[in-house]
Parts: structure tokens; C-alpha cells; sequence
């Protein structure tokens, strides 16, 4: 009787379900998978947008469209007038901001609708156009697939392969609002009709371009934030008479198969003192030049620590430069020296870019390969 009576309150329900309403066609919709923002030549915002194109007739994937405007708010005005469909702003993989734009100003306040708005996805990723934003989005993707696609599967794989970072919109939100750290984007641009990930973006608190990292000192930053779920690659050119050795050959390349660095902060005087210390696990991925690893393993280890230590220390000596902290050290003294951090907090940057800062690792070989 029990289950009678569930039966027939569902087929009540059922006939009340409104089964006639209007029918919504995919190819009619617009979805927006990438939104890109930069200045064109006389400084005024462009913004784009690309959306795929399901209409069977069509001979292009997706669409491209742009205008200018004051705000992305009012662009959004603007491109719906230009498409054939409704905008739908839910699916968003990709933010681009143009690294022009980062130069004279903080793109933060032109990205407010995109936080503002719940419709909108705050999991897409930033990345910062090295040249025009137009130049990436108007490469021919012919071969390659739906530029938005591209982009976003470019960016991870550079990330999986610890090349790059990845920042979502919500932890470019973080990194901006936060005073223990500064925002890091991914950087990419336009070469040879191709698009490239070619390193990492720091901005000042303010948002403004600051410098750029190459691959390698993309992978020393991640190191550094202790972000070391995959492994790390990372190249090292020694001094030839090292190891009695071509200047073309002295190169020796591994992956860091697990490292612990552990920071330890402190004020004395007034005066900041960081200590990184780390334990090393790496994997020889290549050795261009001849030896003999039986006799001679501790002191290429010890040669890769003293290379490490001054890689990373070059890599910090540079964020002080800028007054920024990309690896987040300002998180670590908050959490364990908080009564010093409230005296510094208002002006972290000033205050790292005056600390000693000393990087101490401790390499270990695991392995060298399958075969010697």
C-alpha cells in the first residue's frame, strides 16, 4: 500500500510538469569561452570574445568578435549586438588581459563584472598576452581546433609540466586582495601563426606589470611555493673545467622528484631574516658530458646544490627588486610571526625587499636512468 502511494504521487506530479515550453536550440545559443581585454595603439580598452559555432553550415568552428568600450559591462551591450544569439557568459575558460594594458594600468577594476556577476565562471583561467591580444586571437587554429580549447589545454599542460603557474579568476581575486602575496599569471603569446606559453607574469600589488619569468625561473617560483605535486625540470649549465668538459656540453638536466622546503622567518632589531632550507630528491633526465658517477656522484650533487641555491636566490634577489612576493612568503610569517607581521603588513613589499633571504638545499640522486 506504502509503495501504491508513492506511485501515485509521482504520477501526479508528472502530469503537472510543463512539457510544452519553448524549445532552446544549441546553435542558437552563444557561448562565451574566452573574454580577452587589452589597449589598442592610442590606449582605449578592446575587449573580445570567442564563441564556437554549432550551425552545421557554417564553414568556421568558432567566432571572434570585438568592440571598444569604457567597461567590459558596457561591451557586453555592445557584442550582443553583433551576434546572432543569446550570450551565455557561464562556460568561460580563459581570461586574457594584455600585457600593454598591465604596463599603464591595473586590470583588476575592468574585470569587476566578471566577480560581480554569479552567472559568471570564476574558475577560468588568467593569462597574460605578450604583445597583442589580437595577434592570439586571430591565429589560425585550422589544424589545431577551437582556439578557447587550445589556450586552455596549452595552460595546463605548461603547468602539469611545472613551466608556468596557473591562476584561476578566483585566485587572481585572492592574490590581489591578500597583503601576503602578489598576483603571478600565466604568460603566453603569438609566434610563427602558433601560440606559445613562454613563462610566468608578476605584478605589483597595485596589478601592474612588474617582470616577467622564463620557463626555468617558472619552475624555481613553483618550487619556492612549495608547489611541487608533479615533478620539476629543471637545466643547469656548469663551468667547463668542472668536470673537464666541452663549454657547448656542460649541461646536466634533472626533475625534482620531491623536495620539503621548509621557511623559517624571524625579526631581530627590526630587521627580517627568512631560511629556506629544502631536501631535494631529483631524477638525472640528461648529462651531456662523461663521468663517472660511482666516483663522482657527491660532488655533482654538490655542484647542482650550490647551482640551485644561487638559481633560486638570483630568482628571489629579482621579486625584491619589485617589492613583490610571488612565492607567498608573506603567508608564512602571518601564520607564525604574526605579531612582527602586523607591524609590516601595510607594506609587505618594502619589508621583503629588505630581508636577508637564504635558500639551503640538499640535493640527493635517486636516479640516473636506465641505463649508464
Amino acid at each position: 500500500m506504502k509503495r501504491f502511494n508513492y506511485l501515485l504521487l509521482a504520477m501526479t506530479v508528472l502530469l503537472f510538469v510543463a512539457g510544452c515550453g519553448k524549445a532552446v536550440y544549441i546553435e542558437n545559443q552563444q557561448f562565451v569561452l574566452t573574454e580577452a581585454i587589452d589597449f589598442d595603439e592610442n590606449n582605449k580598452l578592446v575587449v573580445y570574445t570567442t564563441t564556437p559555432v554549432f550551425n552545421e553550415e557554417a564553414t568556421d568552428r568558432y567566432k571572434i568578435t570585438s568592440t571598444k568600450a569604457n567597461t567590459m559591462r558596457k561591451s557586453k551591450v555592445e557584442i550582443d549586438g553583433k551576434t546572432s544569439g543569446n550570450l551565455a557568459y557561464g562556460k568561460s575558460q580563459n581570461v586574457l588581459i594584455g600585457k600593454k594594458l598591465l604596463q599603464h594600468r591595473n586590470a583588476f577594476p575592468y574585470l569587476d563584472v566578471l566577480f560581480r556577476d554569479s552567472r559568471n565562471e570564476i574558475n577560468a583561467n588568467v593569462i597574460v598576452v605578450d604583445g597583442t591580444v589580437k595577434d592570439v586571437m586571430y591565429t589560425n587554429m585550422s589544424d589545431k581546433g577551437i582556439l578557447s580549447n587550445v589556450i586552455k589545454q596549452l595552460q595546463e599542460s605548461s603547468y602539469k609540466s611545472r613551466i608556468s603557474v596557473q591562476t584561476s579568476l578566483q585566485e587572481y581575486h585572492q592574490q590581489m586582495k591578500d597583503k601576503a602575496m602578489t598576483p603571478v599569471l600565466t604568460e603566453m603569446k603569438a609566434e610563427k601563426n602558433d601560440i606559445v606559453i613562454s613563462g610566468t607574469v608578476l605584478l605589483h600589488k597595485d596589478g601592474t606589470y612588474a617582470a616577467s619569468l622564463n620557463h626555468q625561473e617558472s619552475s624555481l617560483l613553483l618550487l619556492l611555493q612549495r608547489d611541487t605535486k608533479s615533478p620539476t625540470p629543471l637545466t643547469f649549465h656548469f663551468p667547463p673545467e668542472m668536470f673537464q668538459t666541452d663549454e657547448k656540453l656542460s649541461y646536466v638536466s634533472f626533475n625534482i622528484k620531491k623536495a620539503k622546503p621548509n621557511i623559517k622567518a624571524s625579526f631581530e632589531g627590526g630587521d627580517l631574516t627568512i631560511d629556506i632550507e629544502m631536501k631535494v630528491q631529483i631524477d638525472l633526465t640528461e648529462r651531456m658530458f662523461t663521468l663517472d658517477l660511482e666516483e663522482k656522484k657527491k660532488q655533482l650533487e654538490q655542484v647542482i646544490e650550490k647551482e640551485l641555491k644561487k638559481e633560486c636566490e638570483a630568482l628571489i634577489k629579482k621579486a625584491q627588486k619589485y617589492q613583490i612576493d610571488p612565492f607567498q612568503f608573506g603567508v608564512h610569517v602571518r601564520a607564525f610571526n604574526n605579531k612582527d607581521w602586523k607591524k609590516v603588513e601595510d607594506n609587505w613589499g618594502k619589508a621583503l625587499s629588505e630581508a636577508t633571504i637564504n635558500v639551503s638545499p640538499k640535493v640527493k640522486i635517486k636516479s640516473i636512468g636506465v641505463s649508464e
